[in-house]
């Protein structure tokens, strides 16, 4: 393309600086290079672009395909997190200590665990953040599957993660209280049952036994993942 440029500037040159020829042929003549030069130089540059363009494209599919991969891996531990052995699970365990006038033995055993579970959603961000990094989201060209990723993870999924913070620093401080209070005994065991007795430990279980908050934002976070996963499959044609 380069050696074309230069025959046909040569050739345009070369005609404005004859003698031989008439004024309008001559005229012709530099009109037909110039236009082949200005031809030249905007194919030039459209393939340019279209090789750039192509390639962004490529980056996107990679970006979007990895992200489809982590969403998935999000959504089984959002269900998680919310089963029977996340949240909804401690919940009823900790209504059971907020409620109970006296609390069993069996009962003591079998929910005692709440006090220590702590049950968040580790974010698969990494790829997300990279590529905002990188100045490329905006290469994303359906602006709807765009918006759709920036409000999962900065909208959604920060709200999600604030509401578990504030949940398990409400329970790491009904945890301490219940140290600080247990005495343990050679002879007779602990005073455990009296401790969780204690109005303040209550009080502690009744608040955080209401995660329907919590609950709210995971399922906000899943069904907007689920929708981000439908349109790249859409894109791609992956179902």
């Amino acid at each position: 393309m380069e050696n074309e440029l230069r025959k046909h500037l040569r050739n345009l040159l070369t005609e404005a600086a004859t003698q031989r020829r008439s004024v309008w042929h001559k005229l012709g003549n530099i009109l037909l290079e110039m236009a082949i030069i200005v031809f030249a130089v905007w194919f030039a540059v459209f393939m340019e672009r279209n090789r750039e363009h192509s390639a962004e494209q490529k980056e996107v599919k990679e970006f979007l395909l990895g992200l489809k991969t982590d969403l998935e891996s999000d959504i089984v531990e959002m269900r998680g997190d919310t089963s029977g052995y996340g949240y909804s699970g401690q919940a009823r365990a900790l209504r059971y200590f907020a409620r109970a006038d006296s609390i069993q033995m069996d009962s003591l055993k079998r929910y005692y665990h709440v006090f220590h579970s702590e049950t968040h959603l580790l974010i698969n961000n990494g790829r997300f953040e990279g590529f905002k990094a990188s100045g490329k989201l905006n290469t994303i060209a359906n602006v709807e599957l765009r918006n759709s990723i920036l409000d999962l993870y900065q909208e959604k999924l920060v709200a999600l993660t604030k509401a578990t913070s504030r949940h398990l620093v409400l329970k790491r401080e009904m945890l301490s209280l219940i140290r600080r209070n247990r005495v343990l005994m050679q002879q007779s065991g602990d005073n455990l049952v009296s401790v969780l007795g204690m109005p303040e430990v209550k009080n502690y279980c009744f608040q955080l036994s209401d995660v329907s908050y919590i609950i709210e934002r995971y399922q906000e976070a899943s069904l907007l993942s689920a929708r981000i996963i439908a349109m790249i499959n859409e894109a791609y044609r992956l179902n």
